[in-house]
């Protein structure tokens, strides 16, 4: 096995040529992987900018050369396919280095694109779609969220620095294993190697550590209720009120379980029963221990965070420190939870009594105020937007309380609905400027008992901002380029108008209505037309296809629905009462979106 000059840059991994065995499964990354992947690409490309010499490591490349010179990809070929086309995009790598062994469909794809530099000429197949689909998303996703001024790939300033700095710095470990390795028990290997410690353990380690007095003796009932109120909101899928027993409940969130206290830690007294980790909690009620009883809990519904905990966490660090220091340099903390421990050791004067007061705040507000994915047999997509609160509800015949949700609002309809269009706008997990925005919003904590118009208006306001900022009449015909921002915000101000059962879901796939096989002169300045467009999830995209407009508007068709999003189910409308869908209908439409939008201000105020 090769051990030495394991560190290549791309333009070093990219000299040599590449084929993926027929036992590997077919390319699969989609929207977050390949958002993820850009993200970090820009985001350490500034750094670069401050440091010179600063490399990023993007993963490792397991490779076996074969006799004919080319090496077999063993593992990491979803991010060297991801790779070969990106470089391709800024002109980098001029011929395909990456072969796909016996899949004849993908091979034509990488011919067909490395001679025109595009995916216009390349036969549809299924099992090229996910490939076409990555080319569309590397150059339309937005590369700076954490920015005010969005910027997509072929937008960033300094952009052939931003090529070299991709094709110089960009670093793969590539290993290389020998030609003798039995390649089925190095797989078995690698699946059970056993899975690391999470950042966020480390971090908790490494603030329990400081709570110590000056002679090092560690304040054990301290590091015990920090341990355990920490367990409690690493649970994001589950409301933290449930992850406490009745009497902590109350002492943490008040009598009525509606508040939030702070932790009191100057008492050194014997501390029992602080709070239960969520198995332990399942172990107590199917054990039906007096610590939980399994009535005192309403747990109808299973809930599904936005986010995961160490993305919460950087939330957490950039509300209150904003800034780190790395090298000396002052650098404004970021929301990407690959920097957790080293925006951590760059914190001046963290205090980890202090911290787990924040964390217990800003997860409350998190379950309280941030739309959940609570799962719903009886929807379509299986599950609805909520938000919760809890509270406290007397049994007055049995003499016991149980702990119940409820709304936060009694008209919150439209506060759910600006949310949900946020979070499937922007969905990556690891950029989340919005719910940054939000909870900065709460950082004065009179705002925990906020009203719901005041709240609404705040909401509405970062919607608008974000339009009036990065949305321009340049974009709206431009076909599967126009931001998906535009149909959801779109779709937000016709339900405003006019109230439906519509909801908003991760629909990711721009669809003509009047579809571009039916191109012709007199249509063809129409097609990409925001009038003809609206967005859908990939399934619906790839089976309405090449159907006519008017079979897929027909109401006793498969399409039609009635809780359609809202400018969808307007083109179908049209489409019916015109039982037609040609130019003179998509002008119709385009006018009408044009001056919905123009009067976005006063319908949201």
């Amino acid at each position: 096995m090769e051990t030495t000059n394991l560190n290549k840059s791309l333009e070093q991994i990219f000299q040599s040529k590449y084929i993926v065995p027929l036992y590997q499964r077919n390319y699969a990354w989609d929207q977050d992987e390949i958002e993820q992947l850009l993200q970090d690409l820009y985001e350490n490309f500034k750094k670069s900018q401050i440091n010179s010499s600063l490399n990023y490591f993007i993963g490792s490349l397991v490779v076996l050369k074969r006799k004919d010179g080319f090496y077999e990809v063993i593992d990491g070929q979803q991010r060297l396919t991801t790779l070969s086309l990106l470089l391709k995009i800024i002109d980098k790598v001029k011929e395909p280095k990456l072969f796909y062994e016996s899949r004849l469909e993908v091979e034509a794809f990488f011919d067909s694109y490395y001679r025109n530099g595009n995916t216009k000429d390349v036969t549809f197949n299924y099992k090229v779609s996910h490939l076409i689909n990555a080319v569309d998303l590397l150059q339309q996703t937005i590369v700076n969220p954490d920015e005010r001024k969005q910027k997509r790939l072929f937008d960033i300033e300094d952009f052939e620095k931003f090529k070299n700095f991709v094709f110089q710095n960009v670093i793969l470990v590539r290993v290389e294993i020998p030609q003798d390795t039995d390649v089925a028990s190095y797989f078995e290997i690698m699946n059970n190697r056993g899975e690391q410690l999470q950042k966020h353990e480390i971090l908790k380690s490494y603030l329990m550590e400081t709570l110590k007095d000056k002679d090092g003796n560690y304040f054990e009932k301290q590091q015990d209720e920090f341990s355990k109120i920490w367990d409690a909101c690493s649970q994001m899928d589950t409301h933290i009120q449930k992850l406490f027993s009745a009497e902590v409940r109350e002492k943490y969130f008040g009598e009525n379980y509606d508040e939030i206290h702070e932790v009191d830690f100057q008492n050194e007294e014997t501390i029992e029963n602080i709070g239960v980790s969520i198995n332990q909690a399942l172990d107590k009620i199917s054990e039906n221990t007096n610590s939980i009883q399994i009535d005192d809990i309403d747990d109808a519904g299973k809930d599904q965070s936005i986010i995961d905990f160490s993305n919460f966490l950087m939330h957490i660090f950039k509300i209150k420190y904003k800034t780190y220091l790395e090298n000396g340099v002052e650098i404004e903390i970021p929301l990407n939870e690959k920097d957790l421990i080293v925006v951590y050791n760059g914190i001046i004067n963290l205090d980890a009594k202090d911290f787990i007061n924040d964390l217990l705040y800003y997860r409350t507000v998190f379950d309280r105020f941030i739309i959940k994915a609570t799962e719903e047999e009886n929807e379509e997509e299986k599950y609805r937007w909520t938000l919760q609160k809890p509270y406290k509800y007397l049994y007055e015949k049995k003499n016991r309380t149980s702990l119940k949700f409820k709304n936060i609002f009694e008209n919150q309809d439209r506060l759910s609905k600006s949310i949900s269009l946020l979070q499937v706008t922007f969905r990556n997990k690891k950029y989340k400027n919005w719910l940054q925005s939000l909870l900065n919003y709460f950082f004065d904590k009179e705002k925990f008992t906020v009203k719901c118009e005041d709240l609404q208006y705040f909401i509405d306001q970062l919607i608008l901002e974000y339009y009036d900022t990065n949305i321009n009449f340049d974009q709206f015909d431009q076909g599967v380029k126009v931001p998906h921002f535009l149909f959801n915000f779109i779709d937000y101000l016709y339900w405003v108008k006019i109230p439906s059962d519509f909801k908003f879901t991760y629909r990711n796939s721009v669809e003509h209505h009047l579809p571009q096989s039916y191109k012709n002169e007199i249509n063809e300045t129409l097609l990409d037309n925001l009038g003809n467009l609206c967005l859908v999830s990939k399934s619906s995209n790839s089976k309405m296809n090449n159907e006519h407009p008017v079979g897929k508007a027909a109401e006793s068709g498969k399409y039609y629905r009635k809780n359609l999003p809202p400018k969808q189910k307007i083109m179908y409308n049209l489409t019916n009462l015109k039982n037609k869908w040609g130019n003179d209908e998509i002008e119709i439409h385009k006018n009408e979106i044009v001056e919905l939008l123009s009067r976005r201000r006063e319908l949201l105020n």
